[in-house]
């Protein structure tokens, strides 16, 4: 079964965007470095319009877990994520993991 991670992420009012596209690309990077290969950023056009999206997508559970864990303990990930805290330029909105099910 696929599954999907998504993290969506809303620049701060005044916020440089280059800077949020360059946060978002070096944390996509990060992603990249521990194993996710379909790593794709979205900008949402309708509804929670403004909003950037990262989308990970993995074959299984187990593909997930071999990418999450690494990165979790990666202490430039840990970095990169309290960087974007103190420069406040964006804030996370929300995540979502999902796992795909058959339909019949």
């Amino acid at each position: 079964m696929a599954y999907e991670a998504r993290y969506v992420f809303r620049p701060n009012p005044g916020a440089d965007l280059g800077a949020v596209m360059e946060a978002i690309q070096h944390g996509a990077a990060l992603w990249k470095r521990h194993g996710a290969t379909n790593a794709k950023l979205w900008v949402v056009a309708a509804g929670e319009m403004g909003n950037y999206v990262l989308e990970l997508r993995f074959d299984n559970a187990t593909e997930y877990a071999k990418v999450t864990d690494p990165l979790s303990a990666d202490p430039d990930f840990r970095k990169w994520q309290a960087s974007n805290v103190q420069a406040g330029a964006f804030t996370w909105v929300r995540s979502n993991l999902m796992r795909e099910l058959p339909l019949a």
